[in-house]
């Protein structure tokens, strides 16, 4: 089986405990499975780079929130949170656009997001949104314009073995990555 769904209510107050951990080195190693990033493009027309590209299980959901939320977050509420969506998986693509770029920007939706598993075709998302993180209208300090690519699944959908990702920017960029989801928890 691959992750860990449904989560039992110790997983949950384990996640929530591993979130509010103190030891930078515990957080950097779980997090780091979670993640793959990318580097910068150092030649070509790009305009635009693919930072990093997260799978999100339920377990992980469970621990960034607890870290996000540090002040006035109990075990409770964090079993309340992940009840309330026990089988959501997430994958984030954080895009972001070379400094200095000047030009309009393409629409979110020119940017190509394909999440497989062995013999499957694309696993289609329930629901896939983009926010911004960055952006230069609303922030002139902002630097550079960056956004986040959220598509969300049924845990469900996915089965043991590696889920490949595959990002295609409307600039000409081909980026692959896999998560080997026996490995995550």
């Amino acid at each position: 089986m691959a992750f860990n769904y449904p989560l039992q209510a110790e997983y949950v107050r384990e996640a929530y405990f591993l979130g509010r951990t103190t030891d930078g080195k515990k957080f950097k190693d779980f997090y780091e499975q979670y993640v793959r990033y990318f580097p910068f493009p150092a030649r070509g027309p790009y305009f635009s780079y693919v930072e990093s590209v997260e799978f999100r299980t339920p377990y992980e959901q469970v621990v960034l929130r607890s870290r996000q939320n540090l002040s006035q977050y109990s075990s409770l509420e964090a079993e309340k949170n992940y009840q309330a969506q026990p089988n959501l998986v997430l994958v984030r693509v954080l895009i972001s656009y070379k400094l200095g770029y000047v030009g309009p920007l393409p629409p979110t939706s020119s940017f190509k997001v394909h999440v497989s598993q062995a013999d499957v075709h694309t696993i289609e998302p329930k629901k896939l949104i983009a926010e911004t993180i960055c952006s230069v209208m609303w922030n002139a300090d902002c630097g550079a314009p960056r956004f986040a690519i959220l598509l969300s699944f049924d845990a469900e959908q996915f089965a043991s073995g590696n889920a490949k990702i595959k990002i295609v920017t409307p600039d000409g960029q081909t980026l692959r990555t896999e998560f080997d989801l026996d490995t995550l928890i």
